[in-house]
């Protein structure tokens, strides 16, 4: 099996960036788009909803446009890169592309709108809304180090609410209660990114049938059961699982307890 030296886990892709100088950062959150990708809730290829985040960070300190007080080329316009973002890829023209595609585009139409701007990193997030049925999305989180190429490719589930018995005291054996469940896959190959629907169905598939005490043991069986049924592919065996499930009804004066574990998808 091949393996792709340039593709890194999220957390030492964002070590590669805390290491380096370059501190000065132009974000732009959740602006909301239509866009002709990625497929809906039901597995189809038709334009929706999507908010779309770019973090940039930029090669050098935006020193001058702060001394000066003006939009000058050591900083990103961040008014420009959102109509940027907007314009390009809610153009009627386009034709349908996969989310992983998308997030290349997006990268490139940041590097356009920052001009002679210095950039040292990028980040993507695309998030459909309705990409997921039980939750409150899915998506695809890009990131890339432009001059050496490094990369982290990160899918997502958000806030899948699924009911199940849970629970070791008396009362949470006799009734389900929703747990919610935050789901990434780290080095997810591209061909995969897409893959959000199934893989929500898959996890409620699992969950719902469980009866165990602890969210220990439920989130290991979980993490076993995507392995040896969703995660078969030999392009899946670099990825890792990280998997959160909160149990929002367990405490009266928390949001929420949490038990959460990151687990590689390969055998060995």
């Amino acid at each position: 099996m091949s393996v792709d030296k340039s593709l890194a886990r999220q957390a030492a892709w964002n070590s590669q960036v805390a290491q380096s100088d370059c501190t000065d950062k132009i974000i732009v959150q959740n602006l909301a788009v239509t866009v002709n990708a990625g497929t809906d809730v039901w597995g189809r290829r038709k334009k929706q909803r999507a908010l779309i985040s770019v973090t940039v960070t930029l090669g050098n300190h935006f020193s001058s446009a702060s001394s000066t007080d003006t939009v000058d080329e050591s900083t990103v316009h961040y008014g420009t890169l959102s109509k940027a973002i907007q314009g390009r890829i809610q153009d009627d023209s386009l034709e349908w592309m996969s989310t992983a595609d998308l997030s290349i585009a997006i990268a490139g139409i940041v590097r356009t709108a920052a001009g002679s701007a210095p950039i040292f990193a990028i980040e993507t997030d695309v998030c459909y809304l309705k990409g997921s049925m039980f939750g409150d999305g899915a998506g695809h989180q890009a990131s890339i180090i432009t001059a050496t190429g490094v990369y982290s490719n990160v899918l997502y589930l958000k806030n899948v609410r699924i009911p199940c018995l849970i629970g070791v005291n008396s009362n949470e054996r006799l009734q389900k209660q929703p747990i919610v469940i935050n789901l990434w896959v780290d080095c997810v190959p591209a061909s995969r990114v897409d893959d959000y629907t199934a893989l929500e169905a898959a996890l409620v598939q699992i969950v719902s049938a469980t009866a165990y005490e602890t969210l220990e043991s439920l989130l290991a069986f979980v993490v076993q059961e995507l392995k040896s049924k969703f995660f078969v592919k030999e392009e899946d065996q670099n990825a890792y699982i990280r998997l959160r499930m909160e149990k929002p009804m367990a405490v009266p004066f928390a949001d929420a307890p949490a038990v959460e574990v990151t687990r590689p998808l390969r055998s060995a």
